[in-house]
This record gives structure tokens, sequence and C-alpha cells, in this order.
């Protein structure tokens, strides 16, 4: 099959399963995230990426409450407009978000709407550089034992992941349901180094 077919299959898959199991597998994944965060070993404070969940995709939400609990400093993708992303090379830029903001981060509420400079507060919602991450959840729609990740075809975190610090943690999450024998790639695809699924 190949990218389009498997990217159906998965969603459909993934939409396909009960609200309730959804939430608990979220849960559990987010509690692997947040052993993760304790044992990074660093002095806080640490700059996480999160997304914000769409449809039937794991919900990091109480990973990157848990993070700004132990003093992290949470930061979501904004999509740039098609002047801003032309200007910087990048499709999406990482933004700060204070826990008690998130409801009125426009690009948290509409996270596939492009959003140009002049449309976000930058002093509420400042970019933060893809250099200053200490740890990055990736969302994905398949994944296999390789580590072979499959998006959803913008090719967004292609392009964001290397510009990332090589001890950046970069963290692909997914319920067991979305793992494939064999994510089809091309040679832009990067395989992730670690991918938590329950």
């Amino acid at each position: 099959m190949g990218k389009a077919e498997v990217r159906r299959a998965m969603i459909a898959r993934r939409d396909a399963l009960d609200l309730d199991v959804r939430a608990a597998k979220s849960a559990v994944i987010c509690a692997r995230l947040v052993e993760l965060l304790g044992s990074s070993g660093a002095a806080a404070p640490h700059t996480v990426a999160v997304y914000a969940a769409m449809g039937s995709e794991v919900d990091p939400a109480a990973f990157a409450a848990a993070a700004a609990k132990h003093g992290w400093r949470v930061a979501y993708p904004c999509m740039l407009s098609a002047t801003d992303a032309e200007a910087c090379g990048q499709r999406m830029c990482m933004r700060a978000v204070a826990v008690d903001d998130a409801s009125a981060a426009p690009f948290i509420a509409r996270p596939t709407r492009a959003f140009a400079a002049t449309d976000i507060d930058s002093g509420r919602f400042p970019i933060v550089p893809a250099e200053a991450l200490d740890m990055i959840v990736v969302p994905l729609v398949a994944f296999d034992r390789a580590g072979a990740r499959l998006g959803y075809g913008g090719g967004c975190y292609d392009r964001y992941l290397p510009t990332l610090r090589p001890d950046c943690h970069i963290v692909g999450i997914a319920f067991e349901e979305q793992r494939v024998d064999h994510v089809p790639t091309d040679v832009h695809d990067l395989p992730l180094p670690n991918i938590i699924s329950a």
C-alpha cells in the first residue's frame, strides 16, 4: 500500500476506537511521557513542545499539564502563513503557552490554520527557537518497528525535526492500533528515535 492508502486505513482504525479506550490509552501514554520527563536529569526550566490533539489522535494534554507543573515551559505548533513560511523555510513554528492561557491561543483552537506573524500576540505567545527545545512530542498516523513515521502528508515535522539540537528528546506517540508492518517512506522521511504507544 502507498502512503495515502495506509493513511486512510490507519485514521479509520484510530477513529473506530471507543472514546473510553482512547482516553485510557492516552492516559497511559501521558504517564510514560511524565516518567521520561522525570528521568531527564537536567535542572529546570526545560522546554517541551506538544500538540493539540485533533479528532481521534492520542491526547497529550495531561502530559502538557504535568510538564507545566514540573516547571517546564510548554510550546505548541503554530502553522505559518505562506509568506512567513517562505521567509523562514518552515511551515510551522513553536509558540510558548502558559498553562492557564491555552484556551486563548488561536493556534491551539485551530491547529491546521496558517497564521501570519501579525495574527498572534508574540508577547503573550512567544516563538520558541527550535534549539531551545529539550523534548518534542510528535503526532503520527502510523508507525512501524523501525521507527518510521507516517504523518498527515504536509511534511511539517520532517522539515522541523532536523533543526532541533542533537540532544533534544524526540518522541512520537500513537495507539498500538496504528502500528503497521512497514511504513512507506521517501528520502525526506525521518524515522523517530522513540515512539511510545499503548
